[in-house]
């Protein structure tokens, strides 16, 4: 019996010790916060040929940047600067597209191990202006998602990747990231500056289950 106490005693003491620390948790406490630039538009070369159809102009510049030297001005076109009387029914909506397929590639397709997508997005309007962002996985599976930027301000855009997986996506296999902003109404193009596109693992992000 005294033999079994003493043992007792020395396992509390050894957890309390262990636990000062901070082993009992080493896994959880070991998390650390991942992050994985998909592109930040400093290399004028590789990082602005994302697929526009003609109809947007993605160009680096050096104003509202929220990562390194450089963001990108996107500028997308309104229908009148290609056709001189539009379709009164047609719905125009021009976007920049990010695919593994095309020149400006998506440098990685594995995000199981992220949380989330993330971008750094700039309104230089007078007014709110609503983003939409597409994302398509290898088996065509899509989640879409949009959000409003304030006027003159910085909008943190975040996509929870749980929500994909909601969605049935595959995320070992990303193929496209597709961005746009609302064009209804616009009668002359409209600008916004992206920045620090990138994926993002957060301890703080992972939902218990």
């Amino acid at each position: 019996m005294r033999i079994a106490l003493i043992v007792l005693i020395a396992a509390g003491l050894i957890y309390a010790i262990a636990a000062g620390l901070g082993l009992t948790h080493s896994k959880k406490k070991g998390l650390a916060k991942k992050v994985t630039i998909l592109n930040d538009f400093e290399d004028a070369d590789n990082d602005l040929d994302w697929f526009t159809g003609g109809y947007a102009k993605v160009e680096q510049s050096n104003q509202n940047q929220t990562h390194g030297k450089h963001s990108a001005k996107v500028t997308f076109y309104v229908p009148t600067q290609f056709f001189a009387t539009p379709t009164p029914t047609a719905t125009w909506q021009p976007e920049i597209v990010l695919d593994t397929r095309s020149v400006t590639k998506l440098p990685v397709f594995e995000w199981q191990d992220y949380t989330s997508l993330k971008m750094d997005a700039f309104n230089p309007e007078d007014q709110p202006v609503t983003y939409h962002i597409k994302l398509t996985d290898a088996k065509s599976f899509k989640y879409e998602t949009n959000g409003v930027m304030l006027s003159k301000k910085v909008t943190n855009i975040s996509v929870p990747l749980d929500d994909l997986t909601q969605a049935r996506m595959d995320l070992s296999v990303m193929r496209s990231i597709e961005f746009w902003v609302d064009m209804t109404g616009a009668d002359k193009p409209r600008s916004v500056y992206l920045d620090n596109l990138r994926l993002e693992f957060d301890p703080g992000e992972v939902k218990k289950k």
